[in-house]
C-alpha cells in the first residue's frame, strides 16, 4: 500500500511537517460519499489536535484514536483506543491504554450525571447519522472520534467531574473488568432514583431564583441561535461540496479543449485546466476543514445547551422536591394542631372499645414522628440544594469562560484558513497567467 502525505491545500509533497496517511484513505476522505471501510483503513485515521502540543501541562490527558470495526452477535460496531496519561496520585500508572466502544461512554456519561446532579456534563455525540448504515464511512467515523475526544478531555480538565471513580475505571479498567463494572452500576435503587426526579420534574416550580431564571432564558435563547447557525453552516458547506463538484466536472472540459488546439493556445488552455484541477483541490481540503474545524464545534455548542438545560431541570427537580416536602410538613402540622382539639369518642378506634385518649395519643405519636422524619428530610434537601446550586453557578461560569475561549479560537482559525485559500485560489490563477 502507498503511502504519501496529504497537505492542507489537498496537493502531494514530500515534508516531514504533514500527516502521513494511506493513499486510499487519502482518497476516500476526498469522496463526499464513501462507502462502508474495512478495520485497515479505519486503523489509518487519526485526529491531529493542536492541544496534543500542550498535553505536559495537564495533570490528566487523554488520547482518543485508531479505531477498529467488530462483528458482534448483535451486529457491527465500532471501538477506539483511549490512551491516558496522568500524573495524579489516584492512578496506579501514569498511562494506561484501554478499548471502549460508544455504548460505553454513554454509560459513562450516565454515571457523571447521576452522581454530579447540578454539574454540566459535556455532550456526547448523536447515536447515529441520518443515513443508515452510514456510521461505518471514514467521515463519520472521524467526527465520531472527534467528538469522543472533545468529550474525554473536557471531563479531564473539570474540577469534579474528573475525580469521578467512574469515570477512572473508564479510563483504566481492563474489557473484563469493565464489563463486569457495567452490569453492576445501574440497579434498581438508581431507576427509582432516575424516576422521582422525572416525577419532580413534571410538577410546576413556584420560586425559581431569579439567576436561575436568568440562566434558562439564556439558554434557551443560546440554544435557538446555535441551530439556526447549525442549519446554515450545514447549507453553506453542502453549496461548497456541490461546488467542488462542479470544479471537479470543469477541469476535463478545458484538457479536452487543449487537446484540439494548436500549440500556443493548448499550453494556455492547458494552464487553466491545471488551476481549476488545484483549486478543485483547495475547495476539498477547506471543506473538510471546515466540516471539522467550524460545523462540528458548533454543533458540539448547540448539544452544549441541552447538557445545560438538564443541569437546570436537574435543580429544579432537587427545588420541587424541598417544596413538596415543606408542603406535606405544613399539612401534617396542621393536622396535628387539629387532632389536639379533636374529639376521638366517634373514630373508628373508639369504635372498635378504646379508650379515645389512648387513640388519640397513638395518633399524635405517630403524627409526631412522620413530622421529625419530613423535617430531617427538608433539612437534607435544603443543604443539598444549597450546595447543588452553588455547583451549578461555577459549572455555568466555567462553562460561559470556555465558550468564550473556544469560539474565539475556532472562528480566528477560521478566518486565518479562508485567508489562506483565497490567497491559494488568487496565486494559482496569477502563475498560470503569468506563464
Amino acid at each position: 500500500m502507498e503511502t504519501h502525505i496529504v497537505k492542507n491545500d489537498g496537493s502531494d509533497e514530500t515534508d516531514h511537517n504533514y500527516t502521513y496517511v494511506h493513499s486510499d484513505v487519502a482518497e476516500n476522505l476526498q469522496s463526499p460519499s464513501a462507502d462502508s471501510i474495512d478495520s485497515s483503513i479505519l486503523a489509518a485515521i487519526r485526529i491531529t489536535d493542536d492541544d496534543e502540543l500542550s498535553a505536559e501541562i495537564h495533570d490528566l490527558y487523554i488520547i482518543v484514536d485508531n479505531p477498529e470495526k467488530h462483528q458482534g452477535t448483535m451486529g457491527t460496531y465500532v471501538t477506539f483506543k483511549l490512551t491516558t496519561k496522568t500524573t495524579r496520585s489516584e492512578f496506579d500508572c501514569p498511562e494506561y491504554s484501554v478499548r471502549r466502544r460508544y455504548s460505553d461512554f454513554l454509560w459513562m456519561r450516565h454515571k457523571l450525571e447521576q452522581s454530579h446532579l447540578t454539574h454540566i456534563v459535556p455532550p456526547l455525540p448523536g447515536k447515529h447519522s441520518m443515513k443508515r448504515l452510514e456510521h461505518f464511512t471514514i467521515d463519520f467515523v472521524k467526527m465520531r472520534m472527534f467528538h469522543l475526544n472533545q468529550f474525554l478531555n473536557r471531563v479531564a480538565r473539570h474540577p469534579v467531574l474528573s475525580c469521578d471513580r467512574s469515570f477512572q475505571i473508564f479510563l483504566t479498567a481492563k474489557a473484563s473488568e469493565f464489563a463486569s463494572h457495567r452490569k453492576s452500576g445501574y440497579g434498581f435503587i438508581h431507576k427509582v432514583e432516575d424516576s422521582l426526579h422525572n416525577l419532580a420534574a413534571g410538577v410546576m416550580i413556584k420560586n425559581r431564583p431569579e439567576e436561575f431564571a436568568a440562566m434558562q432564558a439564556y439558554i434557551q435563547t443560546f440554544s435557538e441561535k446555535m441551530a439556526n447557525i447549525d442549519r446554515i453552516a450545514q447549507r453553506l458547506l453542502k453549496e461548497q461540496q456541490d461546488y467542488a463538484v462542479q470544479l471537479h466536472n470543469y477541469s476535463p472540459v478545458w484538457t479536452l479543449w487543449s487537446s484540439c488546439e494548436g500549440q500556443g493556445l493548448s499550453a494556455n488552455l492547458e494552464a487553466v485546466a491545471q488551476a481549476v484541477n488545484k483549486n478543485c483541490r483547495a475547495v476539498c481540503s477547506l471543506n473538510e476543514e471546515c466540516s471539522m474545524k467550524l460545523v462540528q464545534p458548533l454543533r458540539e455548542y448547540s448539544l452544549f445547551s441541552n447538557a445545560v438545560k438538564d443541569a437546570l431541570s436537574r435543580r429544579d427537580a432537587m427545588q420541587i422536591e424541598y417544596e413538596l416536602t415543606m408542603e406535606e410538613l405544613k399539612r401534617r402540622r396542621d393536622e396535628r394542631e387539629q387532632l389536639k382539639i379533636s374529639d376521638q369518642s366517634n373514630s373508628l378506634g373508639a369504635w372498635m372499645g378504646k379508650d379515645p385518649n389512648e387513640v388519640k395519643k397513638d395518633k399524635e405519636e405517630k403524627l409526631e414522628a412522620l413530622i421529625q422524619s419530613l423535617k430531617k428530610q427538608g433539612d437534607q434537601t435544603c443543604d443539598s440544594s444549597v450546595c447543588a446550586n452553588a455547583d451549578l453557578k461555577a459549572d455555568w461560569e466555567r462553562w460561559h469562560s470556555n465558550k468564550k475561549t473556544d469560539f474565539k479560537k475556532t472562528f480566528s482559525k477560521w478566518a486565518d484558513r479562508q485567508m489562506d485559500y483565497y490567497t491559494t485560489v488568487s496565486c494559482n490563477y496569477i502563475v498560470r497567467h503569468m506563464q
